[in-house]
């Protein structure tokens, strides 16, 4: 069995949030509290009363504002119907879109860069749908438990071998072995996770262990946490290290983790969209390490846009006689390759607001004229 710095567990990219810097692997239980608490309050701002950095009154009054305003959208999601509140969510998103112009022209030069074969006008027209599927995404987020509980909320869309993702994840851990779900920020990811955590209760094969990051908002990320924990759903917090990732995958269970973004983590440039986008690399030395199986799995909305519908990839698992590097390039371009299929499928409900690719250093690639 490989090593804790073999595998590198915790350079694993966070089911939501911007990962810790400090890497707090092999460091005791101090100094991880103090790389969360320097995570938390980065900047100057002075010291409070247990000598810790204090950020300017003026950043806490915006966190406090950003937490009460939270607290007012989820309040008013759950009074209303859910045509209703989608249309309000799509409502938001399109505000958002008008007054944040960083994110819109990062995610228009994202559309440039990963779909060059569509022309201006078809690319506003994906940024524009792009937001809709966002706001709508978001309250569905926001009314998980309220969407789980109704007729029909979501689908397990079948594989070639007629098996749902659940059913698949069920045979693996009654053949004793680990699975590591790796998806990306494609559809309402949240739901996503609370579907499969309660099914895979229901059917004896639970919980759903998620990777989660730290949010600067202290009060957001408390938040954020309790309602994913009165999902079902297991947290295993970055913070606290490798550990608690391990002994679940050690004793057969099942993880999730989010793997479309980039971060600050070990990562290796794999091909995303014909380009060379850095890609974490911590899933696939687990995976080979630990031998789990993987499995790529991904949420859209239904065509009517009512309901979701949950697709996912045929299993993938190393082989005992290949070598170890070889495998863990293997598994990365797998996990790539079919989160970069149901994009293309599905790419208006992709996040593109953030920066997937080092476009200043990757090489030029050509451009496929015959669309995807």
């Amino acid at each position: 069995m490989a090593s804790l710095n073999q595998l590198n567990a915790w350079h694993i990219s966070c089911l939501t949030a911007a990962p810790l810097r400090p890497d707090p692997v092999n460091r005791g239980r101090k100094a991880r509290g103090a790389a969360v608490r320097a995570f938390r309050n980065p900047g100057g701002g002075g010291r409070g009363r247990n000598g810790h950095q204090r950020l300017p009154w003026w950043r806490r009054l915006r966190r406090r504002l950003y937490w009460l305003l939270l607290l007012a959208v989820a309040g008013v999601a759950d009074l209303l119907p859910v045509p209703v509140g989608r249309a309000c969510g799509r409502a938001l998103a399109r505000l958002a879109l008008l007054v944040r112009p960083r994110e819109r022209a990062q995610a228009a030069a994202n559309l440039a860069w990963a779909l060059p074969e569509l022309d201006d006008r078809r690319r506003t027209q994906l940024l524009r749908a792009s937001a809709d599927a966002a706001g709508s995404n978001l309250f569905d987020t926001l009314v998980a438990g309220r969407l789980l509980d109704g007729p029909a909320a979501v689908t397990d869309l079948p594989d070639a071998d007629g098996r749902g993702l659940v059913d698949l994840i069920v045979a693996e851990r009654a053949a004793g072995r680990a699975v590591l779900v790796l998806s990306g920020h494609l559809g309402c990811w949240e739901l996503h996770g609370a579907w499969l955590g309660r099914e895979l209760a229901a059917r004896g094969a639970g919980p759903l262990h998620v990777v989660t990051g730290t949010v600067r908002n202290p009060a957001v990320d408390r938040w954020l946490a309790r309602r994913r924990e009165s999902l079902g759903l297991s947290l295993l917090r970055r913070e606290d290290g490798a550990g608690p990732l391990l002994a679940c995958l050690r004793s057969g269970g099942v993880a999730a983790i989010l793997v479309d973004q980039n971060t600050a983590v070990d990562s290796a440039p794999v091909p995303f969209f014909g380009r060379p986008a850095p890609t974490p690399t911590g899933p696939a030395r687990l995976a080979v390490g630990l031998q789990a199986t993987v499995v790529v799995t991904a949420m859209a909305r239904t065509v009517d846009g009512r309901g979701h519908e949950v697709w996912h990839a045929p299993p993938w698992r190393a082989e005992d006689a290949a070598p170890r590097q070889e495998q863990v390039t293997a598994c990365l371009q797998w996990m790539n390759s079919h989160l970069e299929a149901r994009i293309r499928r599905n790419p208006a409900e992709w996040v593109w607001y953030h920066r997937r690719w080092n476009v200043e250093t990757a090489p030029a690639a050509p451009v496929d004229k015959g669309g995807s």
